[in-house]
């Protein structure tokens, strides 16, 4: 059989796949043989900045999320679409790694399988579904480990931020070494360049509240639709013009600012 020259499509935003697992899965195709076409679905620059390299170097396609309110699929039929284009304009491909969320690929594969290409598949926890009709089974130890929890700065305060609130967790003060009386303590300050945990969970409980009554499968309360995407947007730029936000060291907070960016980009795309 003469060399693999292998599609690798990746839907980057529903299958969690970090950078050592897509690492990893590239030294094994192309091992097998060559990944002459890459595109990754459900891209975001921020989110997976890990992939950036690889792109630049490469030139490898990228395919923006689309993520609505509703969702009944984990599979990004742009996929499907895309691979039916390829097996037709590039026939010198043969064989299609499909790293894929939950859904039906039965008829695409089938397609794929009657041109003669070979199908390749790692270990996502969707991979049962469709697993009888690929070819081949690669097993990428590092998928589904994540990157180290962030150890913040300071030692004497840990800020636990969910996207519903913010809270602080304070870590029990040592014994004092002298049983002499302690001066009064001065009022707690916050660091210099921290989080004022408050006030953002305060914003954070607003904006949940705000986008959980509004229903963006119609055209109504567009004023307050309007109203909420500027608001998001006048926090996020507020919070990263102060070196916070999307800026952030704490790795938590930045979390929660790029998924305010991803939900501010979801209302977009609905209206």
């Amino acid at each position: 059989m003469s060399e693999m020259k292998i599609a690798l499509l990746v839907d980057v935003d529903n299958v969690k796949i970090s950078g050592e697992a897509f690492n990893e899965l590239y030294t094994k195709l192309n091992n097998m043989g060559e990944v002459v076409y890459c595109k990754f679905y459900g891209y975001n620059d921020r989110k997976h900045i890990y992939l950036s390299d690889v792109i630049a170097k490469y030139g490898y396609e990228t395919a923006p999320f689309m993520r609505f309110k509703k969702r009944f699929s984990q599979l990004d039929t742009r996929i499907i679409v895309d691979a039916v284009a390829l097996n037709f304009t590039k026939p010198e491909i043969n064989a299609y790694c499909i790293v894929s969320g939950d859904g039906d690929l039965i008829p695409l594969l089938v397609e794929l399988k009657s041109s003669g290409r070979t199908l390749i598949d790692i270990n996502t926890p969707y991979q049962e579904q469709n697993y009888h009709m690929f070819d081949t089974h690669l097993i990428i130890s590092t998928m589904g480990l994540v990157n180290p929890a962030y150890q913040p700065k300071s030692k004497k305060v840990e800020t636990v931020v969910t996207t519903k609130k913010v809270t602080k967790v304070k870590k029990e003060p040592a014994p004092a070494p002298a049983p002499e009386p302690a001066p009064a303590p001065a009022p707690e300050e916050e660091e210099e360049g921290g989080v004022d945990n408050e006030r953002l969970s305060e914003a954070l409980r607003d904006i949940t509240t705000r986008y959980s009554a509004l229903d963006f499968s119609t055209n109504s309360d567009m004023d307050k639709k309007l109203e909420l995407i500027t608001d998001i947007e006048n926090l996020i730029e507020e919070e990263t013009a102060k070196g916070e936000g999307l800026d952030s060291d704490n790795a938590d907070v930045r979390q929660i600012f790029v998924e305010l960016q991803s939900i501010v980009d979801d209302m977009k795309s609905a209206l």
